[in-house]
């Protein structure tokens, strides 16, 4: 059934819409089926139904010839069915599920899944239904963050992340790679190789092109997701389970977008691998605008010691001016940068005082002096309660001996906490005397 809809949709989209009322008996199957475990235990049979309503969506541009009510019957659909109230939750719930199989599974196979949710999730958000059913989600994530088992938006929105950077990495990655085989050609290096060298160089040059065209066009997607759900769920993104992870990765890819690094990324044809940087760089300001009220993330931006940097947003703000965004846009911004300067520098002064820090205070993953130090109870650790919590999103497992480990298990620390707020107490008093 999946397999004839994607052909109808590829082939005869209009037969999709000439079973008129019908349509609602396939999001019915849809919907009950695609988020229920106990009724359809194959992940990937679920993946597939969010294939199918995929197909469902009207098409994004419909024939003159069609008339008004060409996509009447597919719209009603996505306001008006009795359980469409469910459709966000359902869709994330198997979004997530094809990350939690405990099958290995491929990373093309995985995003292969996930694109046409990616399709429907931009779809559904001009749907107000849609997005309140997301806030609410979002606003039950936030109030049971210490679950043992994380809530469902929680875990959608880590994974959104993990996909937003591992995607965007390997554009990237695979833009450079174009980069030096082009450099190489116009240096005449290839002049030197035989015939099949350069047979085989021009064919890992397409090949490359390939796979930079399907990371460029799933981390757009993906970016968007993000932006949209951070332009009304802020603060759930602001936790301390996701803050620190969300402003380093922003950070990271504008270093690579707008500071000395995009050099790196200027191949003769970006059409080609569907590289657009002025949209990427939009979108991913747009998203510290949309978290840039909330001081745990200016604080977590300029905290980043791998990408931050004063110059960097500085040069961000350049490109969009230069590019042409929105003068609202680039004003909010330009607010931002300032606010996000002012806390470094209130920052900075703060991590002078724990400067050499006792070993047994610093956090043994992130190496930074716990604020909440917990410890395991299998492997008998101790970390910051940030850090193992930001963990059992991906891995509900002890990180030291792959025990079985849930946020419930976790032991405060709280004599080891004292220690440590006390001496920062006399570290701040000395530094004041001084």
């Amino acid at each position: 059934m999946a397999d004839l809809l994607v052909f109808l949709r590829r082939f005869k989209d209009e037969m999709i819409e000439v079973i008129g009322d019908s349509v609602n008996h396939l999001l019915t199957l849809i919907l009950v089926f695609m988020g229920s475990p106990e009724r359809l235990k194959n992940p990937h049979m679920r993946a597939k139904l969010a294939e199918m309503l995929e197909c469902l969506m009207p098409p994004k541009e419909s024939s003159a010839s069609a008339g008004l009510v060409a996509n009447y019957h597919r719209e009603q659909l996505f306001h008006k069915h009795p359980l469409v109230s469910n459709l966000a939750e359902t869709l994330m719930a198997v979004f997530v599920s094809i990350e939690m199989t405990g099958q290995a599974v491929e990373f093309e196979q995985k995003f292969n899944y996930r694109r046409p949710m990616y399709q429907v999730m931009e779809y559904i958000w001009g749907i107000e239904i849609h997005r309140n059913a997301q806030k609410v989600l979002a606003d039950h994530a936030e109030e049971c963050i210490e679950d043992p088992e994380p809530p469902l938006f929680l875990r959608f929105i880590n994974l959104l992340v993990n996909d937003a950077i591992f995607l965007l990495d390997e554009a990237l990655s695979h833009m450079g790679q174009i980069k030096e085989k082009e450099a190489e050609k116009e240096t005449g290096a290839w002049q030197e190789l035989t015939p099949q060298q350069q047979q085989e160089n021009a064919n890992s040059v397409r090949q490359l092109e390939m796979l930079a065209r399907l990371y460029n066009v799933l981390s757009k997607d993906t970016t968007h997701t993000l932006q949209n759900l951070t332009s009304e769920n802020q603060s759930i993104f602001c936790q301390p389970v996701m803050v620190d992870r969300i402003a380093a990765m922003l950070n990271y890819f504008l270093l690579h977008l707008v500071g000395p690094k995009q050099k790196n990324l200027k191949v003769k044809n970006l059409k080609k691998c569907s590289f657009e940087p002025q949209t990427l760089v939009t979108n991913i300001c747009q998203l510290y605008i949309n978290l840039g009220a909330d001081k745990n993330f200016q604080l977590a931006v300029s905290g980043d010691g791998r990408s931050y940097s004063k110059e960097l947003l500085l040069q961000a703000r350049q490109v969009l001016k230069k590019i042409g965004a929105p003068g609202q846009m680039q004003a909010e911004f330009a607010g931002l940068v300032h606010t996000i300067q002012t806390a470094a520098v209130i920052q900075q002064r703060e991590q002078d005082v724990l400067t050499d820090a006792p070993e047994e205070f610093l956090d043994p993953i992130m190496r930074t002096v716990m604020k909440d130090p917990v410890t395991l109870p299998s492997s008998g650790m101790i970390l910051d309660r940030g850090t193992i919590a930001r963990h059992i999103l991906s891995d509900q497992t002890d990180p030291f001996n792959r025990s079985p480990l849930t946020m419930d298990m976790v032991q405060p620390n709280t004599e080891l906490r004292e220690k440590i707020e006390q001496w920062i107490k006399e570290n701040q008093e000395c530094s004041t005397v001084e």
